[in-house]
């Protein structure tokens, strides 16, 4: 059983998922292998006591630059001379790479060698995370990118999306994140009670945005590092889990201001949008080309990062159901709870269990498991400093958690 991967067994991993792109075919393995080498090795390098971390592009100049958008297309800059590919030269120029808009561009010769030729400058964002909307333009080509966090982690993408991430030794796809079938259903109905004329394509509508802000929030955790734990409680129970002698301790509670939280107010303007568009669908919202649909998708994904960098303050995030921020930094309190035994999750609807023992996760799990016990209407997601990722509720007088990217 391979238990660490390395720069030959990425690159079988990226092609076996490659296929399933429409990207730009990948060289021959053995080039392909020598190209992830350098950069694998390079990421466990520091310049000036700083981890490296940039952006590199496999591709030409002909591929970066399509016939005809030379003013409107990414800015393309060509070194002098080319310089060698090697790990040095990656941590020399790491600093200038570091934001996802710049990339240091590199090619194959004729010679079947690779050598870095220049750098690629992009006006927007172009890396996208798994269920975001697709960009209204096309900067960045299929072609192979890979962004360097820091040692050993590598993700890397076609075009604009991620395809595979190499995370503490570790493999991970990006169809993550899938969602227990008993998630959702009954818990997050509240935008749709304040509004009874939504139909059933709204209501599927509201349930895949309040799993694409889920999704996006755990993944920007997830690329941080650090860890992060997410509580979503009954709006009508937040003022008792958050009074003194409540569950929930906030050392940072807020109030959301003007009436209807930010996320649901944007769920509903999406909602509204498409319906003036005759098209109330998932589909619609991911490939879409309406200027004020994709104006109100990118305010959607801002308040899903906001999420993630209150999760990365030491505590939890407290949402309600209604996906309003209720406090962050939050302190479970839920000491006097007993629970020696949670169950995990074998499959998505949750009908296989398999008993463990409820000391066996982390601190930031075992104050989900505790809650979920004391509160049952409560539902929380645990995120890992090694990037797993378990979603814990209550049922039928069971503590329930499906663990996934683990």
């Amino acid at each position: 059983m391979v238990t660490a991967y390395y720069p030959a067994e990425i690159a079988h991993a990226l092609r076996a998922r490659w296929v399933q792109t429409e990207g730009i075919p990948l060289p021959e393995h053995a080039v392909l292998t020598q190209f992830l080498s350098i950069i694998y090795q390079a990421s466990l390098l520091q310049e000036e006591a700083r981890p490296v971390e940039c952006h590199v592009v496999l591709a030409t100049a002909a591929q970066l630059m399509a016939p005809g958008q030379l003013a409107t297309g990414p800015h393309v800059v060509a070194f002098g001379t080319t310089r060698p590919w090697n790990e040095q030269e990656i941590r020399r120029l790491s600093p200038a790479v570091a934001r996802p808009a710049t990339l240091l561009a590199v090619r194959q010769t004729e010679a079947g060698e690779l050598v870095l030729w220049g750098l690629l400058l992009t006006d927007t964002p172009w890396d996208r995370l798994p269920g975001s909307p697709v960009p209204t333009t096309d900067e960045v080509p299929p072609v192979l990118v890979v962004h360097v966090q820091g040692p050993g982690l590598l993700t890397c993408y076609c075009g604009a999306t991620r395809v595979l991430t190499l995370r503490a030794g570790r493999i991970d796809g990006h169809g993550f994140l899938q969602f227990p079938t008993a998630w959702s259903r009954g818990r997050f109905g509240e935008m749709v009670a304040a509004n009874p004329q939504l139909g059933p394509a709204e209501f599927d509508l509201i349930a895949s945005l309040g799993h694409h802000v889920q999704r996006r929030a755990v993944a920007r955790v997830r690329a941080g590092g650090h860890g992060g734990l997410l509580v979503f409680v009954p709006p009508g129970a937040v003022a008792e889990l958050m009074a003194p002698s409540g569950l929930l301790r906030p050392k940072y509670p807020t109030q959301e201001l003007g009436g209807e939280g930010r996320c649901s107010q944007l769920i509903h303007a999406i909602i509204a949008r498409q319906q003036a568009l005759g098209d109330v669908s998932w589909a619609c919202y991911q490939q879409g080309r309406d200027p004020a649909l994709r104006a109100l998708a990118v305010a959607l994904d801002h308040f899903a990062d906001l999420m993630a960098d209150l999760m990365a303050v030491d505590g939890a995030l407290v949402l309600t159901q209604n996906l309003e921020i209720v406090g962050f930094g939050v302190e479970i309190r839920a000491p006097h709870i007993a629970l020696d035994q949670v169950h995990r999750a074998l499959d998505l609807e949750g009908e296989h269990l398999q008993a463990e023992p409820a000391d066996q996760g982390g601190t930031r799990h075992r104050a989900a498991y505790r809650l979920c016990k004391a509160a049952p209407a409560c539902l929380a997601v645990a995120v890992s400093q090694d990037g797993g990722v378990q979603l814990v509720h209550h049922n039928a007088g069971r503590i329930i958690f499906w663990s996934q990217l683990t």
